[in-house]
């Protein structure tokens, strides 16, 4: 079964990083949607979750190589922990795109959200979120190397520096997500049209259609990285508490390996049905790319 759910693992990473690479592509190719920051701050979740997929892809080479040395224990150990890292940045890189559809309901942008937002505060935080993987690493491998098997993901180590600090991470992103549907509902209602000219009206209109469809996005998004991390951590505490059964240990090794990357998988998939521009730039690109193909083969 173990090694099923690997191949099965191997499978979806393959696609994600196609998908995630042709969401990549069209963002930095596109100079309009470079201008969007929703859409560059998806761009960086693409990159984190594709960083997920070459880290998926390594673990799955050592687990086929079966590896039963000191090094390559180690390797497991610390690929293991490396992705634990990575998943929380993306976490974090949703609440940072829920920071931002924040600031986008201000008529004045606040400058701690922008900053927080930043580029270079995403830098900051997925570095921060690796540091924190390298130091349970560190912690981990004071008792020696351990085989790489998934039971050893749900440690009292992985629950109190992982799967509590990544609910509080959701919690932060539900609330977030909560207030920002509020001040839209809020400023439909409180904002005067009879004053407004019928060009403002107009615009007005349109900045609303394109935040509450930026709103449902990111919705979609929120309520598959809750199935995707929910599971686990509920799974997690379960363990926690002393209750190791034999069906404990092949949740695990469903909920790492197929759960986990539903996030990953399903964001680029999100991002071409609901984002127009998205779609439009991404048909573009395909359609410039096979042109050129046909014309290289007639001449």
């Amino acid at each position: 079964m173990w090694q099923s759910i690997k191949i099965a693992n191997f499978v979806i990473v393959t696609t994600m990083l196609l998908f995630h690479g042709c969401s990549i592509y069209v963002s930095t190719t596109s100079k309009e949607l470079k201008k969007n920051r929703f859409l560059v701050l998806s761009m960086y979740l693409s990159l984190s979750d594709s960083a997920l997929g070459l880290e998926f892809i390594y673990h799955n080479i050592l687990v086929f190589m079966n590896p039963q040395g000191v090094t390559f224990q180690y390797q497991c150990l610390l690929i293991q922990h490396l992705i634990g890292g990575t998943i929380m940045s993306s976490l974090v890189q949703t609440l940072l795109i829920c920071i931002e559809r924040l600031n986008a309901t201000f008529t004045t942008q606040k400058g701690i959200l922008v900053l927080v937002s930043s580029n270079k505060g995403v830098l900051l935080y997925f570095i921060l979120s690796h540091c924190i993987a390298l130091l349970r690493f560190g912690m981990a491998t004071i008792d020696g190397p351990v085989p790489c098997d998934p039971k050893n993901t749900t440690t009292t180590l992985s629950l109190f520096s992982h799967d509590i600090p990544c609910l509080c991470i959701v919690v932060a992103i539900i609330s977030c997500y909560g207030v920002v549907v509020y001040r839209m509902i809020s400023l439909q209602n409180f904002v005067p049209t009879s004053s407004m000219t019928e060009s403002q009206v107009a615009k007005k209109k349109a900045k609303s259609i394109r935040t509450r469809r930026n709103a449902v996005t990111l919705g979609l998004i929120i309520a598959v990285s809750l199935v995707a991390v929910l599971p686990r951590s509920i799974l997690v505490f379960y363990s926690y508490m002393g209750n190791k059964s034999a069906l404990a240990g092949t949740l695990t090794l469903i909920f790492n390996n197929i759960f986990l990357l539903l996030n990953p998988v399903v964001d680029p998939i999100i991002y071409v049905l609901r984002i127009k521009k998205y779609r439009q730039y991404l048909r573009c690109k395909c359609l410039k790319k096979n042109t050129v193909s046909d014309l290289v083969n007639k001449s």
